[in-house]
């Protein structure tokens, strides 16, 4: 049944004066756990969090409802949206929206803020880096499954890198958007997941133009770390840097990326005394200016 069907229905939205709009999901778009029944995302001008969904009995079936909150989405756009949010904001039916608030609202999501991308560049591409060392490292001793599990992990860190490095944000269905926007990433993977050679040749072709692009965009990537190291202008330890709220807070990576910046001389070592301890010398890091 379509829309239409659920006109009645619809209307008690429609009359709600905390409704904002309503998003209808179309049948051709599965994301969990709406695969089979109607399902429509109702946004309400409210300033708390709606993750529950709600399955409403009418007299022709059961329709599903997620609420989200005005509030939940605009936090969103600033720190990053749920991927299934955003898949259906993107392609849902619009069948109610106040003050063009869903219209604009798209909009915004190919404008990504400047501070949100920096951030996110940085986590990928820690968790990108982190993903090929454990892969090469499960190659060399000869873990090839493993491997190819963590090349998979490192790959998607890769497409969320792109799809933030273009002012977008990261869909349910993150291949089909990263075609579009790296059709050579793509490749990539379609490579790695349907060709029909041996599974380790097939992860060491891979390894090979992922090292490049680490190589290439690390100074790119690591802005945002660099930012918060220059906060302060003496040496950062590599916990007080793994525990700071604005790394922890976006799962950065820190301890193996801050070893491959030392070695592009992006940020230098020193050594720091332990309070209370002259025998004892721990290591600190600043950006190098």
């Amino acid at each position: 049944m379509g829309i239409e069907a659920h006109k009645q229905f619809l209307q008690t939205w429609q009359s709600r004066q905390d409704v904002q709009a309503v998003v209808a999901l179309p049948e051709h778009i599965k994301i969990p756990p709406f695969h089979e029944k109607a399902a429509y995302l109702v946004v309400v001008n409210s300033s708390e969090d709606h993750p529950a969904v709600r399955q409403l009995l009418t007299k022709e079936e059961v329709i599903l409802e997620q609420q989200v909150s005005v509030w939940e989405l605009e936090k969103g756009i600033i720190h990053g949206l749920d991927e299934n949010l955003v898949t259906w904001i993107q392609h849902g039916e619009v069948v109610w929206d106040k003050d063009n608030y869903i219209v604009r609202l798209k909009q915004r999501l190919h404008r990504a803020p400047e501070s949100l991308r920096k951030r996110m560049l940085c986590r990928e591409y820690s968790r990108l880096l982190h993903a090929f060392q454990a892969t090469r490292d499960f190659l060399q001793e000869g873990m090839i499954l493993d491997a190819y599990h963590a090349l998979l992990k490192a790959l998607y860190a890769w497409a969320k890198w792109i799809v933030y490095h273009a002012g977008e944000q990261p869909e349910y269905a993150i291949w089909k958007q990263v075609k579009q926007l790296d059709p050579s990433l793509y490749k990539l993977y379609e490579e790695l997941t349907l060709n029909h050679e041996e599974l380790e040749k097939r992860v060491e072709l891979i390894l090979l133009p992922m090292e490049f692009f680490l190589s290439s965009r690390m100074k790119e990537s690591v802005r945002y770390l660099i930012e918060v190291m220059e906060t302060r202008r003496g040496p950062w330890k590599l916990y007080e840097l793994a525990e700071h709220a604005s790394i922890a807070k976006y799962g950065i990576e820190t301890s193996l990326l801050i070893e491959k910046m030392v070695q592009r001389s992006l940020v230098q070592e020193t050594v720091c005394s332990l309070s209370g301890d002259q025998q004892s010398r721990e290591i600190g890091y600043f950006p190098v200016k």
